[in-house]
Parts: C-alpha cells; sequence; structure tokens
C-alpha cells in the first residue's frame, strides 16, 4: 500500500481548503516523527500548529501562516495503484 502525504491549508473559520500540496517526498517517517506518531499508525488528519511550523518549513520549504490559515497533515491512499 502507498501513501500521499498532503498538506491541506483552509482559510480560518472555513470548511473549504484553497491548497493542497503533495509532500510525499518527505517520507512518512518524518511526519511520524514530527507528529510522534507510529507510522503504522499515522492515518488520520493532523492539525499542524505552531509547534510544527519550523519543522514543517525545514521539511518543505512550506511555511505556515498561522495566523490566517489552518494547516493539516492528510495522508491518504495513493488512488492510483
Amino acid at each position: 500500500m502507498s501513501i500521499v502525504y498532503s498538506i491541506v491549508r483552509y482559510p480560518k473559520d472555513d470548511d473549504y481548503p484553497d491548497s493542497t500540496t503533495d509532500v510525499t517526498a518527505v517520507g512518512g517517517q518524518a511526519w511520524a516523527e514530527l507528529l510522534t506518531t507510529p507510522l503504522e499508525q499515522l492515518a488520520d488528519v493532523y492539525p499542524l500548529t505552531q509547534e510544527h511550523a519550523e519543522r514543517v518549513r525545514q521539511l518543505t520549504g512550506i511555511t505556515l501562516d498561522l495566523e490566517t490559515y489552518d494547516y493539516f497533515l492528510e495522508p491518504e491512499e495513493d488512488p492510483s495503484l
């Protein structure tokens, strides 16, 4: 089973995302370590907070604007397989 990892950005107080970025290249193990979740259990939607912001920037180059947006890491099965 192959997993695609995406960072999804939602404007504050909105239920619809305005941006999705594929961050699969970072690797599941790096996300598991960042979120302190065993890799085999990394299957939920995870909010990214100020606590995660610097490491997310280091891993992806994405700067989280947490005053304007909410960010989530969303792992999903790769639909192309």
